[in-house]
């Protein structure tokens, strides 16, 4: 029988993933670290027992969708997070390497440089920070030591509960406070955390696929979706923002100005139609306000 197990199934995209192949029958097992929750495994990312891991043949799939993935939070903790990020993932690689299951990797648009958009799956990769940069050396990784696997580049990913502090959110909670200042020329792109645990469900039914990229077909500017929260918000008074130049945000690490990814691979495959952007961030507002 195939066997499906999410490292990571507490946390968003994971726990999303989770529901769906819940739904469609699947035999699928997930784990969680910090964030327990019935009905799943315990797993010590830092201190793995790989007894989790032992049953996993190669017509079995592991999702491994666990990281610390704040970048600012990366910049000042680099030796944690590569302890997580990139040590202990690719020990489990190497263990899995043996009976070589199907592992299907979360990546991230930040191993791109944001200077060009509309990035695809066979771009040059070339990050900017560390998070980026621990999310490369897994890629990299993978490409050269486990055939049977598949990289996923998603863009911000929204979802309507607590664990989404996605970027409708802090733009929202960043409108709130005095002397805001947005971006005019940031660009990026979203994802609703539904349709990403859909297509990577989907992705079951599709294993020669080695890269993909989810998120929705429109890119937004910053400047945009702080309007777009202002004029959809019962709070919309309380809020205001001046508009700058994205060189002028003092962020830890350098960052990827142009941060959207080209959909146009994943739609061909699945037929998919994503979730506009426009929808994705009006219903994070209204999320917002009802349990501000």
């Amino acid at each position: 029988m195939e066997k499906i197990l999410i490292l990571g199934a507490s946390g968003l995209i994971g726990g999303a993933l989770l529901e769906i192949l819940k739904k469609d029958g699947r035999h699928v097992l997930g784990t969680y670290n910090k964030n327990k929750e019935t009905e799943l495994l315990y797993f010590d990312f830092l201190n793995p027992d790989f007894d989790v891991l032992k049953s996993l043949g190669s017509n079995h799939i592991v999702y491994v969708m666990t990281a610390y993935s704040n970048p600012n939070w990366i910049s000042e903790n680099k030796a944690k997070a590569e302890d997580l990020n990139v040590r202990t993932t690719k020990a489990i690689i190497d263990f899995l390497s043996v009976k070589m299951p199907r592992l299907i990797f979360m990546s991230s648009v930040e191993i791109f440089d944001g200077v060009k958009g509309c990035y695809s799956e066979n771009d040059q990769s070339n990050p900017l920070n560390y998070y980026g940069m621990m999310k490369k050396n897994i890629e990299d990784y993978l490409d050269t030591n486990y055939s049977n696997h598949c990289i996923i580049r998603t863009g911000w990913n929204v979802g309507l509960n607590e664990k989404s502090r996605c970027v409708v959110q802090l733009t929202y909670e960043t409108l709130l406070k005095p002397n805001a200042r947005m971006a005019r020329d940031n660009y990026f792109s979203l994802a609703s955390v539904g349709d990403t645990g859909l297509v990577l469900s989907r992705l079951l039914e599709k294993p020669n696929v080695k890269k993909l990229h989810i998120c929705s077909d429109e890119v937004v500017c910053r400047t945009d979706l702080a309007n777009i929260i202002i004029n959809k918000s019962k709070l919309g008074s309380r809020m205001s923002f001046d508009e700058c130049l994205f060189k002028d945000i003092p962020y830890k690490e350098p960052r990827g100005r142009i941060n959207d990814l080209d959909n146009s691979l994943s739609k061909k495959i699945f037929g998919y139609d994503y979730k506009s952007t426009i929808e994705i961030i009006e219903e994070k507002v209204k999320y917002l306000d009802e349990n501000k």
